[in-house]
Parts: C-alpha cells; structure tokens; sequence
C-alpha cells in the first residue's frame, strides 16, 4: 500500500468516525419518530462496525484494496444521503455532514476517481435538495461549496504529491507550505467570489440592494486577483500578507451575512462559505496558527448567529452540528497537513529547481 494512499484512508476512518459519533449525537438529541430514530442509529452502528475493522487494518499496516476504499467512501455518502432524506431533505441541516466525507474522498484518491467519487456526493444532495424543493438559489450554493472543498483538497494533493520535497530545514519547508499551499487558498477564495456573486445576484430585489451587497464580493475578487497574480510569477504573499488576506476573508464573507436581506440567524445561508476558507487555511499554516483561525471563526459566526437568538433546543442543536463540522474541517485539514509534513521530512529526495525557487521567493515575499 503507498504512503500516499495510507495517509489519504487515515484522513478518511477519522471523517467516517465525525460521521458516527456527529450523527449519533443529533440522531440521539430531541428525537421525533422512534422509527427514524432505530433506523438512524442502527446505520450508524453499521458504519461504526465497518469503520473499525478499516481503522485497525490501517494501524496494522495491513492493505486495503483500493475497490474496498472506493466501496466504503460510497457507502458514506449514501448513509448522510439517508439521513438528510430522513430529517426532512429542505429541513435538515445534515447536508453539512457531506464536508468532511469530501475533504477526506478529495485528499485520499487520485483526481479522477475523487471527481468521480465527489460527483456522487454533489449528485445526491442534489437530488434530494431539488425533490424536498430546496430553494434553488440556497441549493446552488451549498453544491457549490461542496466542490470547493473536493477543488481545494485535491489541488493540494496534486502539489505535495507531484512538486514539494524535503529541504532537510524547518525554515524552508515552512516556506515550501506557504507557496504551494497557498494555492488552496486561492482556490476557496475564488469558488467565495462565485458562491458569494450568486448569493448577492439571485436574492436582490432593488438595485440600490445589489449595489451595496456587491461590494465584498468585488473586493474579494480584487484581492485574490492580486494574490493570484503574484503567485503565478513565483513572488507569493509573505506569511504576513497571506494572514490578512485570510483575515479580510472573514470580514468580507461576515460582510455578506450581514447584508443578507432574508432571514436573519441560523436562517443566513451564507455560514457555508466559511468552510472551505477555514480548510484550506489548514493546509497553509501549521496547527498552532490553523487552530487559531479556527476558533477565530467559530467566535465570529457565533457573533453573527446569536444576536438573533436561539429559540429552542431544535436551533440549538443547529448551530453545535455547524460548529463540530466546522471544527471537523480545520482538524481534518491540519492532521493532512500533518501527515504530509512528516512524510516529507522522511524523504531524502533532492529538491528540484522550482522548489528551491518556491521557498526562496515565498521568503522573500
């Protein structure tokens, strides 16, 4: 079995575990109909059962065959299909559970079986968004982030895959991660341009509305032109610049739930688009830094959510699924980032040209 396809499994027993242990918690929290209930919890033990015997052949060192790999990772993503389907489609907040299974599809497969693989997923909540008569502005959007993060994670799979190697020094391969991961965020603050575009364009209803609600979604645009830019000719931001460009991600993206002209709250639609954002923001910096950036974004939409209160235990249990998810995706992010750091350590390999010139020119900034 390659290292590349261990560690891409590991990423995936530990999304598969969020799974079980997230979805026995909002199974087991304010029931409705014990018929759902038994059939929830009774797939969920299922998983948990099969997730075992994967995760102890993975620490064992013992192979998995890729078709057992591909089959499991499928079988993920029918049972959140199952239970978003079993908590009312449009009503239910379980669609976020498809984040973490696509991060771990898109970080463990080569691309085109992780397009494959991640196409089902977006296939599915489609399917089950367009029957249960999501809005089709709101369920855009949500597919829409859903292959920001299969984008995300695989791009940066293909760069520590194809072009990082070892320096043998802590500074330069900080650096290596600054440049090449960086493209993982560009990458999520383009797919926010077009979710937060979209998000502006279909729900205005005035022009002065859509005037003033288009202003974050320009300046991010402006800005990752700028990042991107610099990047393509090999003189990236520096660690700083790149910490407030992530930053000013934050404010612009808060910037659009603000002006939201609909529902106030848990209601906003607009909370997806910090997932991406926050794992990406993973594979750029290190756990210290990540973690950091996590929590600064839990506080922040906490901030946004709260003012508008919570009105029962049902909302409640809204906002711990969003936040363990959004916690799921900066710890997923960070323990690849990890892995793959201390995979890279154990190479002797000699670093090519355009990696020697990648950490000189991210230094530089």
């Amino acid at each position: 079995m390659s290292t590349e396809f261990q560690r891409g499994q590991m990423i995936i027993v530990l999304a598969r575990w969020i799974l079980v242990l997230a979805g026995l918690m909002v199974a087991l929290w304010s029931p409705q109909k014990l018929s759902e209930l038994q059939i929830e919890v009774g797939v969920l033990l299922l998983v948990a059962i099969a997730n075992f015997h994967l995760h102890a052949q993975l620490v064992q060192r013992r192979p998995t065959l890729p078709l057992i790999a591909r089959a499991a990772s499928i079988g993920d993503l029918v049972v959140i299909t199952l239970l978003v389907a079993l908590q009312g489609g449009a009503s239910s907040n379980l669609y976020v559970f498809y984040l973490p299974a696509l991060l771990a599809i898109a970080v463990a497969f080569r691309t085109e079986e992780a397009a494959a693989l991640a196409s089902l997923g977006v296939f599915l909540y489609a399917v089950v968004g367009i029957y249960s008569r999501v809005p089709s502005d709101v369920l855009l959007l949500r597919l829409l982030m859903l292959a920001a993060v299969v984008v995300i994670g695989n791009t940066y799979w293909r760069l520590h895959r194809e072009r990082i190697t070892s320096t043998l020094s802590a500074r330069k391969e900080d650096a290596q991660d600054l440049f090449f991961g960086q493209a993982a965020a560009l990458w999520a603050r383009w797919f926010a341009v077009i979710g937060g575009a979209l998000f502006v364009l279909a729900r205005a209803t005035t022009t002065d509305e859509l005037a003033r609600n288009i202003v974050p979604v320009v300046a991010l645009l402006f800005m990752n032109f700028y990042l991107h830019g610099r990047y393509l000719v090999e003189q990236p931001a520096n660690r700083r610049l790149t910490l407030l460009a992530s930053g000013l991600d934050l404010v612009l993206i808060s910037g659009l739930f603000i002006t939201w002209s609909g529902k106030s709250g848990l209601d906003n639609p607009a909370f997806i688009l910090f997932y991406p954002l926050v794992f990406s923001f993973a594979l750029v910096f290190p756990p210290r830094i990540a973690g950091a950036f996590t929590l600064a974004t839990l506080a922040l939409y906490a901030g946004l959510v709260l003012p508008s209160g919570i009105a029962d235990t049902g909302e409640l249990k809204v906002l711990v699924e969003r936040v363990l998810i959004l916690i799921a995706m900066g710890g997923l992010g960070t323990i690849y980032w990890r892995m793959v750091r201390r995979e890279v350590r154990g190479n002797a390999e000699t670093s090519d040209t355009h990696s020697t010139l990648a950490w000189r020119t991210a230094s530089a900034g």
